[in-house]
């Protein structure tokens, strides 16, 4: 056994001897423990909130003290996640060492993945002026939809409260015209609540990390520039007295480039994005049906709009006219979305939760200058029905099931994948324990069916079509402990995820150093979760997590394999003295562990890449008087200049310095 699964079975074999508690006097549960937006933890006082065991809330002073651009600058702090930069130059977001195409992205509830992809890049979506995250390890709940097998993550935007400032206006500023700009404005107008931002984001290039030779000798990774433009509206009114109807219309516009794989040399592609723009527009509705309080609706509908452009020509043709025959790929997305949940409540201890998802996406793209367009199309549904209830006190079980549907009616010139329609449960059993602690269980089954990109799309000659893909099929068991004090507290988890017809993506070792997407027989991930923070103080927390990953891929009847990107452990640690007013200060260390990558260079395909730890620190000042917040910070990423690769030949950025302020009034 080697050391990642010695140091799973110890701790497992802890968190096992943590749950087996008697049984005691039940921590009262919310009427709805899985709709309900909780708020954020509170661990001062005379009695702690216990979390709940499906999600995990990151409050608004979290995320201001990591002076987010974007959601890539916060995704580190989900237990169990990990942002990578690909090939593309695209962030995504890793929960539990799984694709990341098993993670949705949701703002107010309405989706962020471009279908195309299913994965959205983290980089381009705005969070400068957000309320909070609230995010999901596993299939915690059937509700959010197909394609969820590892996670979710919901940006939720903040509402106004009396009192509070209606402005704020931010500006970063760093190395090689690093910087962030925002302008915020959020009030009451009679029954409706306005939020308005506007914002800017982006940097010349990123500096190198220690190690990290570029092929010009400069001090900066070539082809990492980015300028992006965001804007968001989102008007709210309460309905009917309870109810709430929210409004909402955002949209982005980008250019930025990809940094090249080192490990390639000449044979390196350099891609821009010239144009990346989105327009998203969204309505949602919470609606209680009668007086009683026993029927509620939820309904979300949005219209999505995508572009982009990308140039594969190089530097030395960038500036160039276009050819005809010319690689160049132009990309047009048109997806609608509708979400219908109907929810019956019996009494206060059980509910039951009827809910129809939909969406359907035409993509059209171009690969060459002057060349035909090409026309793909996708339907993706789920109808599902779950149930919660509370047998005693001290227990709630939840118990769901239903079908998730795909269809590739347009295929451009490849033949058409399968309709698919494959079945989706899940079960789990939570139990009180004395202490504010409780322990639960749970199994659950969820398939995702493969994107457009990865059925068709040949990349511009980076990988081969593979329309035969099979949807990946998930089976998820996991057991967990919770228990949280007036100044501490802990979460862990132990569980075993199998991916039957796992795709991922294989290299052909041909001259032209192509890959394909394939399915791959069978994936086991067992994993333990820890999690963790102790308040010292009011204006003092520490706080950790820490992940320990098995992944193997099964060859004959053995696993026996490495799986792809998969680190052997993740973990993040910090300190953050965070007064109202005066200085402050936090550091970090984020760590990731060893992994297998893809390489094309290399016969058996993957190569070994070593762990590495990233330490971040910041310091700020807050000044507070009648009327106004001014706060400054100074702030320091990869104070070492530590390299950790994303990827094989893709390393992460060097030190970076930048420090800013913020006024609110």
């Amino acid at each position: 056994m080697n050391r990642a699964g010695r140091h799973f079975c110890l701790a497992a074999a802890v968190l096992l001897s943590l749950t087996a508690s008697g049984p005691g006097r039940a921590a009262t549960a919310p009427r709805d423990s899985l709709l309900t937006n909780l708020p954020a933890m509170t661990v001062a006082g005379e009695k702690a909130e216990l979390p709940s065991p499906d999600k995990t809330l990151i409050d608004t002073p979290a995320l201001r003290v990591q002076d987010p651009g974007s959601l890539a600058d916060l995704g580190g702090l989900i237990p169990s996640a990990r942002v990578a930069v690909n090939s593309r130059g695209d962030s995504h977001l890793m929960i539990r060492g799984a694709p990341e195409r098993h993670v949705q992205t949701f703002l107010d509830g309405i989706p962020l993945n471009l279908p195309w992809d299913e994965r959205v890049d983290l980089q381009t979506v705005p969070v400068a002026g957000a309320g909070h995250l609230q995010a999901t390890r596993g299939l915690t709940t059937l509700l959010d939809g197909p394609g969820v097998l590892a996670g979710s993550v919901n940006i939720s935007l903040p509402d106004y409260e009396p009192g509070s400032f209606h402005n704020r206006v931010g500006l970063v500023a760093g190395d090689h015209a690093f910087g962030r700009t925002i302008l915020q404005h959020n009030n009451r107008f009679g029954a409706w609540q306005i939020l308005g931002n506007l914002g800017w984001h982006g940097q010349n290039a990123l500096n190198l990390a220690r190690d990290v030779v570029e092929r010009d000798g400069s001090d900066r990774r070539l082809n990492s520039d980015l300028s992006q433009y965001s804007g968001l509206l989102r008007a709210g009114r309460p309905v009917a007295g309870v109810g709430r109807l929210n409004l909402l219309a955002t949209a982005w516009t980008a250019e930025k480039g990809a940094p090249a794989e080192l490990h390639l040399g000449d044979e390196a592609r350099f891609w821009r994005y010239p144009v990346r723009e989105r327009a998203l527009l969204g309505a949602a509705l919470d609606l209680p049906l009668d007086d009683a309080g026993a029927w509620d609706l939820n309904t979300a509908l949005s219209a999505d709009f995508f572009h982009q452009e990308i140039d594969p020509r190089g530097p030395d043709n960038w500036d160039t006219p276009q050819l005809t025959g010319q690689d160049y790929e132009q990309n047009w997305d048109r997806t609608g979305y509708a979400r219908l949940g109907l929810t019956h409540w019996l009494g206060e201890t059980t509910r039951l939760t009827v809910q129809g998802t939909g969406r359907y996406t035409h993509h059209r793209e171009i690969l060459t200058v002057g060349g035909p367009t090409d026309n793909y199309s996708q339907w993706l549904a789920s109808a599902v029905a779950e149930a919660e209830f509370h047998p005693t006190p001290v227990w709630r079980l939840r118990l769901g099931a239903g079908v998730d549907h795909s269809a590739t009616p347009e295929s451009g010139p490849q033949p058409a994948n399968d309709t698919q329609n494959q079945g989706t449960w899940n079960a789990r059993a939570t139990r009180s324990l004395p202490g504010n602690a409780e322990v639960h269980a749970a199994a659950s089954r969820r398939t995702r069916a493969p994107s457009l990109r990865e059925l068709y799309s040949g990349a511009l000659g980076r990988f081969v079509p593979n329309p035969a893909l099979r949807p990946e099929q998930q089976n998820l068991y996991e057991v967990g402990y919770t228990r949280v004090a007036p100044r501490w507290r802990l979460e862990a988890a132990v569980f075993v995820m199998y991916l039957a017809d796992g795709i991922e993506k294989m290299s052909l070792n041909n001259p032209a150093g192509q890959f394909q997407r394939v399915n791959r027989t069978e994936i086991r991930v067992p994993g333990l979760e820890l999690t963790g923070g102790w308040l010292f103080r009011e204006d003092l927390a520490f706080a950790w997590q820490h992940t320990i990953l098995a992944a193997r891929v099964k060859s004959d009847t053995e696993f026996d394999q490495p799986a792809e990107d998969r680190p052997d452990y993740l973990s993040r640690a910090s300190v953050d003295w965070n007064p109202r007013r005066g200085p402050g200060a936090m550091i970090e260390a984020v760590v990731t562990g060893g992994r297998w990558s893809a390489d094309s260079t290399v016969p058996e395909g993957l190569r070994r890449l070593p762990a590495g730890v990233v330490w971040n620190a910041r310091a700020s000042w807050r000044f507070v008087g009648p009327g106004r917040s001014i706060a400054l910070h100074l702030r320091l990423d990869n104070v070492f200049s530590r390299r950790v690769d994303y990827q094989v030949g893709l390393p992460n950025p060097g030190v970076l310095l930048s420090g800013g302020a913020e006024v609110a009034f």
